[in-house]
């Protein structure tokens, strides 16, 4: 009788098990069949948040459902992110990840918010790049990264830099750029681009790195000039500006890279679905030409291209918080 019972108990469980699995088999196969939810870590307007936007169109048009965006702005882009990583793994609810909340912020808010987006998110595709540039006001003479070195090293006081705020990702590429050349300028800390670039483009602070789309509108108008941009290829809206890596910094790969996150336990059926999907949407001209027209470079490939540049710049990034004092707790 008691192995009779234990037969019959076995059997109701391998039972729900089988309807179980074959549940989510089934709604991984039928997936996306309601509207999907964008989560962008900043508020709307900015150069993550009009990317969010192409990725959320992308995705409407090839799986052929509703995507809404919704924004989260707050700790560096984390409440989002770490809204999106607690929220149900059924790809109903994604996250718009950025190099900052991403890369940045992790170490920026240690004391205060602990995230780590190689455990806690998966990523589905690197959507695309914004690159940087390193821009300087009409009061500096250089018309060349390397006579602006000089110019930086011959000053009898220091260049002043601005950037967005202590933490941006304007400020922490400035940063890398002093390490990387042995240069000393004086941090000027905004809130946000627009004034920090007001200041540039009158002459009373001297440089600043900046992300091509925001800068591009002050740039082609000569009110600001351009000598370098900090992507290994050259910016698509400005051609005759040369990276970096072309000048001889062959580690300065830096750029405001865009990517689709999921949380961690998201079914790989369906994140391979949403990859698939945004990867061909990446190689028509139609997407190619929205992306480009607002400075930001197409991507796609591997998913593990993120997992990749993960780790690639969250050690680089903590190691230049550290040295540079920044701070945001």
């Amino acid at each position: 009788m008691v192995n009779a019972q234990m037969g019959l108990a076995r059997l109701l469980n391998i039972i729900a098990f089988a309807t179980l699995f074959n549940t989510a088999f089934a709604q991984e196969e039928k997936y996306p069949s309601r509207p999907i939810k964008l989560v962008v870590p900043f508020a709307a307007g900015g150069a993550v948040d009009i990317i969010g936007r192409q990725i959320a169109l992308s995705i409407t048009e090839t799986l052929k459902q509703a995507t809404v965006v919704e924004n989260r702005p707050g700790a560096g882009g984390l409440i989002a992110l770490d809204w999106v990583a607690n929220a149900a793994p059924d790809g109903y609810t994604l996250a718009i990840g950025s190099a900052g909340p991403l890369t940045m912020s992790p170490s920026l808010y240690a004391s205060s918010r602990k995230f780590d987006p190689l455990t806690k998110l998966k990523p589905v595709i690197w959507y695309a790049s914004t690159p940087g540039v390193l821009i300087v006001g009409p009061g500096v003479k250089a018309d060349s990264v390397q006579s602006l070195i000089a110019e930086s090293n011959a000053s009898l006081t220091k260049l002043d830099m601005a950037s967005a705020g202590s933490g941006s990702i304007n400020h922490l590429m400035g940063e890398f750029f002093q390490k990387q050349t042995g240069v000393t300028w004086t941090h000027i800390p905004f809130k946000g681009s627009a004034p920090a670039l007001t200041e540039l483009m009158s002459g009373r602070l001297q440089v600043m790195m900046d992300i091509v789309p925001t800068a591009v509108p002050l740039i082609s108008t000569g009110k600001i000039r351009a000598l370098a941009v900090t992507t290994p290829s050259r910016s698509s809206l400005l051609p005759q500006t040369p990276t970096l890596i072309e000048l001889g910094y062959k580690d300065f790969d830096v750029s405001s890279w865009i990517s689709l996150m999921a949380p961690s336990t998201t079914p790989d059926a369906i994140v391979h679905k949403l990859h698939d999907a945004l990867d061909a949407a990446l190689k028509t001209p139609e997407v190619r030409l929205r992306l480009t027209s607002i400075g930001a470079e197409p991507e796609g490939g591997s998913s593990d291209r993120v997992t990749q540049r993960l780790k690639l710049e969250l050690p680089r990034w903590s190691a230049i918080i550290k040295s540079s004092g920044a701070t945001a707790d």
